[in-house]
């Protein structure tokens, strides 16, 4: 008797939405869109330019899909299964499809809630890129963390330069342009490096401190802005190194201080009283702790923010720890020690570690918060800290970074391409990598993400 084979789903890969603003990078580039019309599946690819407006809204041409075999079109409802990159608008979101996504649902983001509703109601299928974890628990698709860290290393050093400049000082890193300027990842670099041969010949501007740049992490992110950071002659320092150098330190380099949990984060006073052995945990059992009972801790960067230049924000927040820079914290700090100049919110998780941090975009990246008088709008000008919390921070090299992240997806493209969406989520064939990372299967919340129906409005 002759098995019939199960035909192949169709695949599509949706345009990002025209609120996603400079967003052109795309899931699925023409490399492996190929591969997947070589296995035999009908591949829809949405043109790059809007049709309302013609904004282009993906690094690679039309021609690049069509001429691999895949179909250009508006309308994907053939598609079995969509690949995008970001939230999708709730009114394009297609009755029983399966999306993969970067939904950033599964925190509760209030701003995202109605879409997660309509992926409920239209009983669709959600995978998160973000969740898709190895048998370790680590995420398996990282290419975007390193990118956001790479921009937005460029991106702060870009505000820093601009903000001096309008106080009339003139700083060697005043000739980075905005990360967006040139989408080229090596020019910049080289850049970087005339950046610091100035540096490390001339110094950095007598009127200011010594250059003191915290990093919060050491996660992917931390690593990618660190690695254009390094690119600047250079020194690592200890918190505790912190107030000497800025009292003593050499201008012809500048300083890099990255911080672990036991670092960001001590116990509070009255945790310490009520059992002084926490006193003497080493730095494994603090963490494990902080983990566990994060209540019993409070943030420490009243320690480093009166000697800190540039502060780069690349850990992840939940409401369930503490933050890290508060208001409150600010206010105290900037009344004795306006030192600080930029924050760069890689992480960008609004009102989150850095309680006054608020979504940015690519095309006005940055907006100024002052401790007494708050957020002061959009741009470089006025009197405060500059704020940089691009969401969409790997957009700025869209090619390159949507070429890694395809590949870091590649091993997987198979299997969620002829997996089988009627079927039970454990006979549907995805890898358990996959598995772990679906929110919803058809229109269902998965057991792991149960505790989600809290988030969808009445």
């Amino acid at each position: 008797m002759k098995i019939l084979e199960m035909p192949k789903n169709p695949i599509a890969i949706r345009r990002e939405d025209l609120s996603k603003k400079g967003e052109r990078r795309v899931a699925l580039t023409p490399e492996f869109a190929e591969e997947l019309v070589r296995s035999g599946h009908k591949l829809l690819v949405q043109p790059k330019d809007h049709p309302s407006t013609g904004t282009e809204k993906r690094a690679f041409e039309d021609q690049d899909y069509a001429s691999r075999g895949a179909v250009i079109s508006e309308d994907l409802s053939d598609a079995r299964v969509i690949f995008g990159l970001k939230e999708i608008a709730p009114e394009y979101i297609l009755e029983n499809r399966t999306y993969l996504c970067f939904s950033h649902t599964h925190k509760g983001q209030t701003k995202n809630r109605g879409m997660l509703k309509e992926f409920v109601n239209r009983k669709t299928t959600l995978i998160d890129y973000e969740l898709v974890t190895d048998e370790r628990g680590l995420r398996t698709i990282t290419a975007f963390t390193y990118f956001a860290g790479y921009a937005g290393m460029i991106e702060s050093f870009w505000a820093l330069g601009e903000r001096l400049r309008r106080d009339g000082i003139t700083h060697p890193l005043g000739n980075i342009p905005q990360s967006i300027e040139l989408q080229d990842l090596h020019r910049f670099k080289e850049l970087v490096r005339m950046a610091g041969q100035e540096i490390k010949q001339n110094g950095t501007p007598a009127s200011l401190p010594p250059m003191i740049s915290v990093f919060l992490g050491s996660g992917k992110t931390s690593k990618g802005a660190q690695e254009i950071f390094d690119i600047l002659p250079h020194e690592t320092i200890g918190i505790h190194q912190i107030p000497q150098v800025f009292a003593q330190g050499d201008r012809k380099k500048v300083y890099k201080c990255v911080l672990s949990i036991p670092d960001m984060y001590r116990i509070k006073a009255e945790a310490l009283a009520a059992n002084p052995s926490l006193a003497s945990l080493d730095d494994d059992a603090f963490e494990a702790l902080y983990l566990e009972q994060p209540d019993l801790f409070e943030g420490n960067l009243d320690e480093v923010l009166p000697y800190t230049t540039l502060l780069m924000n690349c850990v992840l927040w939940s409401p369930k720890f503490p933050r890290l820079v508060t208001k409150d914290l600010m206010r105290k700090v900037w009344a004795d020690s306006p030192v600080l100049k930029v924050i760069g919110d890689i992480s960008c998780d609004p009102d989150g570690a850095v309680e006054f941090s608020r979504e940015t975009w690519v095309d006005a990246p940055v907006y100024i918060w002052h401790p007494e008088k708050g957020d002061l709008g959009n741009g470089l000008d006025g009197e405060g800290i500059a704020v940089m919390a691009v969401t969409n921070l790997p957009c700025a090299f869209s090619a390159d970074s949507s070429k890694q992240f395809t590949r870091d997806l590649a091993h997987l493209l198979p299997s969620i391409g002829n997996a089988d969406y009627d079927a039970s989520l454990d006979a549907s064939g995805l890898p358990e990598e996959v598995k772990k990372a679906v929110i919803l299967w058809r229109g269902e919340f998965t057991p792991k993400f149960s505790y989600m129906r809290e988030f969808l409005p009445s």
